[in-house]
């Protein structure tokens, strides 16, 4: 988007927030929402889990992964009076689903672009489609409504829609809706938002000559990277512009604070054990402030009634 564009949520001016090596950011002055715009790096025609660190970093993200699912499984059970039907659009390497499966939950199936991630999910014995790698905004279901072995009642968008360009995801979401009807129940979208306290640690740092924090949140140098940063207004702006009423939110830390240090790819060193009380503090100093770096909104359609 050039700089003086609207924002794709609310309308309002954007205006440049920072820009570093590769990565150019404006911020909504009305809701706070954050577009950015990245160079495509080297490499980005590969699978996409293939241009992420194996490895210390992967294992800290399942843990948070894991843990994340485990809250969302306990949320939906609130709103949804037999749970299942579940369809994971963007479901990655699997960890909600897997989680899913552990909890007793059935009809359960993942969509994705990735060729490793659709593979692994059939290896581990649990439904998957592939996605086109560019998604059809006016169906974005498509062909995979027919190709289900269940008619979705819970939709799952887990850390993906940040990944849509910006300006598409509106039409996107509101094809969605319209496609699956009065049938879908819960729609369940989880983001990264810039309220966060890491998130504004990363900003401070870039302004002192450390870019490589926010690099990191806006996912530069892979593909497709975050092309949104959300704020808590933004989302809600959004989920209400569909026609959507959010029933519940949660906010939650997007880190480990013992696994700090590895999902910021830090290298292991004597340093260690300091680093992990930073974590720690970090995480303490989120908790007592409110601001975390995550926020998954459960929404219904307004005017319908939830099942219990």
């Amino acid at each position: 988007m050039t700089a003086g564009a609207a924002c794709p949520i609310c309308g309002a001016g954007l205006r440049p927030s920072f820009a570093l090596p590769g990565l150019r950011v404006q911020r909504c002055t009305g809701c706070g929402h954050r577009v950015a715009d990245h160079d495509r790096p080297t490499g980005a025609d590969s699978d996409y889990p293939e241009q992420y660190e194996e490895g210390p970093f992967l294992e800290s993200l399942r843990a948070t992964r894991l843990r994340q699912a485990g809250l969302l499984v306990a949320a939906i059970r609130r709103h949804v009076s037999q749970p299942g039907a579940i369809l994971d659009l963007g479901a990655g390497r699997g960890f909600f689903l897997e989680v899913c499966r552990r909890e007793g939950l059935t009809q359960l199936a993942g969509a994705d672009t990735s060729e490793r991630a659709v593979t692994d999910l059939r290896r581990a014995g649990i439904e998957a489609h592939f996605l086109p790698d560019e998604p059809d905004f006016a169906a974005p279901l498509g062909p995979l409504a027919r190709e289900l072995s269940f008619s979705p009642r819970v939709i799952t968008l887990l850390d993906v829609i940040e990944h849509f360009p910006p300006e598409r995801l509106a039409a996107f979401l509101k094809s969605l809706l319209t496609e699956l009807g009065a049938a879908l129940e819960l729609l369940v979208i989880k983001v990264p938002v810039a309220d966060g306290l890491l998130y504004r640690i990363a900003c401070l740092a870039a302004a002192a000559g450390l870019p490589g924090p926010l690099w990191q949140l806006y996912q530069a140098g892979t593909w497709p990277p975050h092309r949104s940063y959300f704020s808590l207004r933004s989302m809600t702006t959004l989920l209400t512009s569909l026609g959507l009423e959010v029933v519940e939110r949660l906010d939650d830390l997007d880190f480990e604070p013992q696994h700090l240090p590895a999902r910021m790819n830090r290298a292991r060193s004597s340093a260690a054990p300091l680093l992990g009380l930073s974590g720690r503090a970090l995480a303490a100093a989120v908790r007592t402030t409110g601001r975390f770096d995550t926020a998954a909104c459960l929404a219904r359609q307004r005017g319908s009634v939830i099942a219990r």
